[in-house]
C-alpha cells in the first residue's frame, strides 16, 4: 500500500569551497553539518552532511573542494531542489561551474541561487557578481531562478532564503516510484548496542521494520531491525525520504558507500550499461573510443571503459550512445542518471541517462543497436519489458520473471505485458506464460528449418517424433516453448502430424523403383507365414542395401507393425504386415 504521508523533499547545497554552504545550512536549521573532527579542524566539508529543515525536508551539504567532487556527486544524485551557493567576494569559481554542470547532468529539476557573504562587498560589486551569475546559469535549469542575497554573519536574507526554498518545494514534481524498494548507501557507521547503520535516500518503494532486503553487489541478505527518518524512529520509510536503517546480518566492514539495499530478486549487479551521454562543451578535446573514465552512478564511483557505439569520437558539446564497461560491478536501473569524470587529471566531462542496465556486449556502428537504444531513450514504458522478454529466446516467462528482470512491480509489469499483447508484440499462453512475438517467429522458423534439413538427410522418413525433433534443435529450447510452437505450426497448416510424427507441410517420401521393389518383397515375406512372421534381422538379410530404410518407412506409415513383445522363443522382435490375408 502506498503511503499517504506528505511528499518528502531533498535539498542539496552545492558550490565552490569556502563559499559558505555549511554556514547557510546552520543558519537555516541550527545544525552544524561539519560533523567530522577533520572537517572542524580544516574548516571545510569533506563528507556529506545532513540537516532537517521542517518536517518534510532534508538538506544535504556537499563538499566544495575539487578533491571531494566524487562525494558531492553521491550527495546530489537524489535531490529535488538545488541551492547553488556563490560567495559575493569571490564570485563564480571553478567548482561553482563544475557543480552546476553536475547538477545539469543529473537532471536536477529545480533550484535557486544563494549569494552569500554580502556583508563583505559594496552594492556595485554585488550587482556585478549577480550579473556574472546570470551569465553562467543562462541556458540551464537555474536560468530563471531567483538570486537571494544572504549573510550568515548578519543574518540578512536568511529568512527570505528559507521562504524561497519553501515556495520552490510546492512545485517539485513527484519522484517516480517504481514500487520496488531501492536505497543507494552514502553513509555507513555503527552505534553501540545497535550495530551496523546505513543511510541514504529511498529512490523507490518502501521498507518496514523486520523486512528482509538484499545488499548488493555482495548479494547478502539482511534484516531491518530499525528505521529512522528525521531522527525519529518509524515503522516505515518510503520514496524520497532520507533514511537510516539498522541492519542485522552484516558487519560494518562488509558495507561501503556505493552499495545498494533493495528488495530481494529485483536488481542484479552489472558489469556493463547502455546509456545516452552528453559530452560537455567545456571539454578540452574530443573523447576517444574506449577512454578510461570515472563513472558516478547512484552513490558509487567506478572506473570504466567508455565505448562509443555510434561515433568515431565524441566532440565537445555533442551527444551519443555509449556502452560502459566497468572494472567493478555496479547496481543501476534504466532511467538512472550518471556523471562521467576524466581518468587523469580528474574533472567532470559528461554524463547522461542509463538506457539498459543489463545489455549484451555490442559491436560498434550497428544500426539495430542504435534503433533499439533510441526506442528506449524516447520513453515507451512498455519497451523495457519487451526488450527483456525478447531475450527469452529459449523459453517462456511468467509475469513475476519479467517483473524481477526489469525491476518493475508485478502489477505494473502485467499492465505492460497486456499492452504488448494488444500491440501484437507479445504472446500469452495459458494464464501466465509469455514470449515476445519475435521469439515465437524465430522458434517456428527454427523448427521448420530443422524438419526441412531432416527431410533432406533422411528422405525415406515420414517425419520426426516431437522428442526427436526437440533434441535436434540447438541451442536447446524450453519444452513448453517448443510444444507451443509445434501446436501453432500444426494449427496454421505449416506442419503436419501423422502417426505422432511431425513433417513439413505436403512432404511425402518418394521411393525409387529399386526401393519400391524392396517394399513389395518385404510384404511378400511377411505374408508367407503371417502367424509366424520373421524377425527384423532375418527379414533384412534378404533385402538389399536400402532394405532397412524401406522397412523403417513402412513401419512409420503403418504398413508394417513391429511387434514389441515377441514370444519367449524369439530373441529378436517379430515384424508382421498389416495387409489382410486369407486363412
Amino acid at each position: 500500500m502506498q503511503s499517504t504521508s506528505p511528499r518528502h523533499i531533498v535539498i542539496g547545497m552545492a558550490g565552490h569551497i569556502d563559499h559558505g554552504k555549511t554556514a547557510i545550512v546552520r543558519a537555516l536549521t541550527g545544525v552544524d553539518t561539519d560533523r567530522l573532527k577533520e572537517e572542524k579542524e580544516r574548516g571545510m566539508t569533506t563528507d556529506l552532511g545532513f540537516a532537517f529543515f521542517g518536517d518534510d525536508m532534508t538538506i544535504i551539504d556537499v563538499p566544495g573542494h575539487e578533491k571531494f567532487v566524487r562525494t558531492m556527486v553521491a550527495g546530489v544524485n537524489t535531490i529535488d531542489i538545488a541551492v547553488l551557493v556563490v560567495a559575493a567576494d569571490d564570485g563564480v569559481m571553478p567548482q561553482t561551474r563544475e557543480h552546476l554542470e553536475i547538477l545539469r547532468l543529473l537532471n536536477i529539476p529545480a533550484g535557486l541561487i544563494a549569494l552569500n557573504k554580502i556583508d563583505l562587498v559594496e552594492r556595485d560589486w554585488l550587482d556585478l557578481v549577480t550579473a556574472d551569475i546570470r551569465t553562467v546559469v543562462a541556458g540551464t535549469f537555474l536560468e530563471k531562478s531567483p538570486v537571494v542575497p544572504v549573510s550568515t554573519v548578519t543574518g540578512e536574507g536568511i529568512s527570505l532564503l528559507g521562504e524561497t526554498i519553501h515556495q520552490h518545494s510546492q512545485f517539485v514534481r513527484e519522484r517516480e516510484d517504481k514500487g520496488v524498494f531501492r536505497l543507494p548507501i552514502d553513509r555507513v557507521f555503527t552505534i553501540k548496542g545497535f550495530g551496523t547503520i546505513v543511510a541514504g535516500t529511498v529512490l523507490s518503494g518502501s521498507v518496514k521494520v523486520d523486512d528482509t532486503l538484499e545488499l548488493l553487489p555482495q548479494g547478502v541478505s539482511v534484516r531491518i531491525r530499525g528505521i529512522q527518518v528525521h531522527d525519529h524512529a518509524v515503522g516505515e520509510s518510503r520514496t524520497g525520504q532520507r533514511t537510516a536503517l539498522n541492519l542485522q546480518g552484516v558487519e560494518k566492514e562488509m558495507v561501503e558507500r556505493g552499495n545498494v539495499l533493495c528488495a530481494p530478486g529485483f536488481f542484479r549487479p552489472t558489469s556493463m550499461l547502455d546509456a545516452h551521454m552528453l559530452y560537455l562543451p567545456s571539454a578540452s578535446k574530443p573523447l576517444a573510443n574506449r577512454s578510461r573514465v570515472h563513472v558516478h552512478c547512484g552513490t558509487s564511483e567506478v572506473v570504466a571503459r567508455l565505448v562509443l557505439l555510434d561515433q568515431e569520437t565524441l566532440a565537445p558539446g555533442s551527444e551519443g550512445l555509449v556502452q560502459l564497461h566497468f572494472e567493478q560491478p555496479v547496481v543501476a536501473d534504466a532511467g538512472d542518471r550518471y556523471v562521467v569524470r576524466s581518468y587523469s587529471p580528474v574533472h567532470t566531462i559528461g554524463g547522461g541517462c542509463v538506457l539498459d542496465a543489463h545489455p549484451e556486449k555490442h559491436r560498434r556502428f550497428q544500426d539495430d543497436v542504435g534503433q533499439r537504444l533510441n526506442r528506449l531513450m524516447h520513453g515507451d514504458p512498455a519497451q523495457p519489458v519487451l526488450e527483456q522478454l525478447a531475450r527469452h529466446t529459449s523459453g517462456l516467462a511468467t509475469t513475476v520473471d519479467m517483473a524481477r528482470q526489469t525491476s518493475i512491480p508485478v502489477r505494473a509489469c502485467l499492465v505492460h505485458l497486456e499492452e504488448l499483447l494488444r500491440r501484437g508484440s507479445a504472446l500469452r499462453f495459458g494464464t501466465d506464460l509469455w514470449c515476445a512475438a519475435s521469439t515465437m517467429r524465430a522458434t517456428r522458423q527454427h523448427i521448420l528449418e530443422t524438419l526441412t534439413r531432416f527431410h533432406h538427410e533422411q528422405p525415406l522418413r515420414t517425419g520426426m517424433l516431437p522428442s526427436e525433433l526437440h533434441s535436434h534443435i540447438k541451442p536447446a529450447l524450453d519444452r513448453k516453448l517448443f510444444d507451443t510452437a509445434c501446436v501453432a505450426l500444426v494449427q496454421d497448416g505449416e506442419v503436419t502430424r501423422k502417426n505422432e510424427r511431425l513433417a513439413v507441410k505436403d512432404y511425402q517420401p518418394v521411393l525409387s523403383p529399386e526401393q519400391q521393389s524392396a517394399a513389395q518383397a518385404i510384404k511378400r515375406l511377411l505374408l508367407i507365414n503371417p502367424l509366424m512372421p520373421p524377425g527384423r534381422e532375418e527379414l533384412l538379410a534378404k533385402m538389399g542395401k536400402d532394405g532397412e530404410k524401406v522397412l523403417t518407412l513402412m513401419i512409420e506409415t503403418g504398413e508394417v507393425v513391429l511387434l514389441e513383445d515377441p514370444p519367449a522363443s524369439r530373441d529378436k522382435p517379430e515384424i508382421c504386415s498389416t495387409t489382410p490375408c486369407a486363412l
